[in-house]
């Protein structure tokens, strides 16, 4: 009989990171022959339920959107004199977000899963106890971002020693929380989508590009802003920029855009590989990530990317001057410079295409799903 793996996730179609990452494992442990179910709490993007993948996906509420009013908004409330409203929408959230865990937890029951990832900590909650040793909960975030939220730690201390793992996103971050106190950790790199061998040609295609969500802590309005100040320089004359994403950007990005015959907003795209193989190079403006799956897709198609030190894991996805460069947080003048650098010195962003590619294929799904099938095989022995 083989093997079943259940992804359990907060969001059933979302298409941010963890989706990404549970479709590209989800997909190469079928290909090997496992059973495997994507189970939602609840739906996000309304309209995007057929999603191109044979996974089998299933959200326990398909009404409402993920969103959850904690006590600190209680707390925040009374300067606003809302204080009953918000107390009132507080215990309507958590009464539904009870009853949807509680069907979570059926439906583990009724698929019986041999080996469960959360991926978020709420998730935690929808797992049976007599499950928790089979269950490995992968960390989506930089350690930073899970400090600042206390539920967060709270949760992640009560089931540090009950369930089998808890998997961060890369060996700074798993140093960390063991010295914080965290016990039960190991880390595993986020795997890259694409699985092809060809290479951009960096140097003819002159052409930035970034894919991405228009999310606040993305910045793209400041990569904008940065991009087309360097090219009012003449000599950059035949470079362009390229900016896929759904989402709003400011004012002032929309009148430079508009105002601009190298900078261009596209929309989503489908196809992220042929857009970045007719690219040169990817930025990065982020104010923090995990384990940044638009680099390794960059890299895969062998482009430098240009980023702000966002955080414990960009030592591990960019060696500062071989694939890429990190420039300190917020020195906009630093980031402009090595920006220039790339885009006048060919050999240069040549070199570092071909470092790029090479680098990236440590994160092949081939190569990562190893990693999760070791994890299996620990949790069969334990059994």
């Amino acid at each position: 009989m083989k093997k079943k793996v259940l992804f359990l996730q907060i969001k059933g179609n979302s298409l941010g990171g963890i989706w990404s990452v549970n479709k590209t494992l989800g997909e190469k442990l079928l290909e090997l022959g496992y059973g495997v179910e994507i189970l939602g709490i609840r739906n996000n993007h309304p309209g995007m339920d057929n999603i191109n993948t044979k996974l089998d996906i299933k959200v326990i509420n398909k009404k409402d959107n993920w969103e959850i009013t904690r006590k600190k908004d209680i707390i925040k409330s009374l300067k606003h004199f809302s204080f009953f409203r918000t107390l009132i929408r507080y215990i309507k959230e958590h009464f539904k977000l009870k009853s949807d865990l509680n069907k979570a937890k059926q439906e583990i029951y009724r698929y019986d899963p041999d080996y469960i990832i959360t991926s978020h900590y709420h998730t935690l909650l929808a797992v049976p106890k007599e499950y928790l040793k089979r269950t490995i909960n992968l960390q989506h975030s930089s350690f930073e971002y899970v400090l600042k939220d206390r539920y967060n730690v709270k949760v992640l201390k009560k089931y540090d020693q009950k369930v089998f793992k808890l998997a961060w996103l890369n060996k700074t971050i798993l140093n960390q929380a063991s010295n914080y106190g965290f016990r039960n950790n190991t880390y595993i790199y986020n795997p890259c989508q694409f699985e092809k061998d060809k290479k951009a040609d960096v140097v003819k295609n002159k052409k930035i590009c970034v894919i991405t969500r228009m999310h606040p802590e993305k910045r793209i309005d400041l990569m904008i802003k940065i991009v087309n100040d360097v090219f009012k320089d003449s000599k950059f004359n035949d470079w362009t920029f390229d900016i896929y994403g759904v989402g709003s950007l400011n004012d002032e990005s929309q009148n430079i855009i508009k105002n601009s015959k190298q900078i261009s907003f596209c929309g989503s795209t489908d196809s992220p590989q042929d857009i970045l193989l007719k690219s040169s190079l990817s930025l990065n403006t982020s104010l923090f990530e995990g384990f940044s799956i638009s680099i390794l897709e960059s890299f895969d198609c062998g482009l430098p990317v240009i980023s702000f030190k966002y955080g414990e894991g960009v030592a591990e996805q960019i060696k500062d001057g071989f694939n890429g460069f990190v420039v300190p947080m917020d020195d906009i003048d630093e980031y402009k410079n090595k920006l220039i650098e790339l885009l006048s010195n060919e050999k240069k962003l040549k070199n570092m295409s071909d470092n790029a590619k090479k680098f990236s294929y440590q994160f092949k799904t081939d190569s990562v799903i190893k990693n999760w099938i070791k994890l299996f095989n620990e949790i069969d022995n334990n059994s």
